[in-house]
């Protein structure tokens, strides 16, 4: 049997992450990533290389786990 998160919890779980988020870029990252840009458009609208986005999102990720979001 696998577990999963619902919904909800998953919901509040990223809503708290993304208020503790303290960096600018972070943020920024994250809030188009949920408004469902696509990177190129994420790249073109901060100003950053797809490679830093790559970095912002791999520590966005892992930070998300820490918080408790299962796969």
């Amino acid at each position: 049997m696998e577990y999963r998160q619902n919904g909800g919890c998953r919901r509040r779980i990223v809503q708290q992450f993304v208020l503790t988020i303290e960096a600018d870029d972070e943020r920024l990252v994250c809030h188009l990533l949920m408004a469902n840009y696509t990177e190129v458009e994420i790249c073109r609208q901060l100003g950053i290389r797809k490679s830093r986005l790559e970095i912002i999102k791999l520590r966005l990720a892992i930070e998300l786990r820490k918080a408790g979001i299962r796969t």
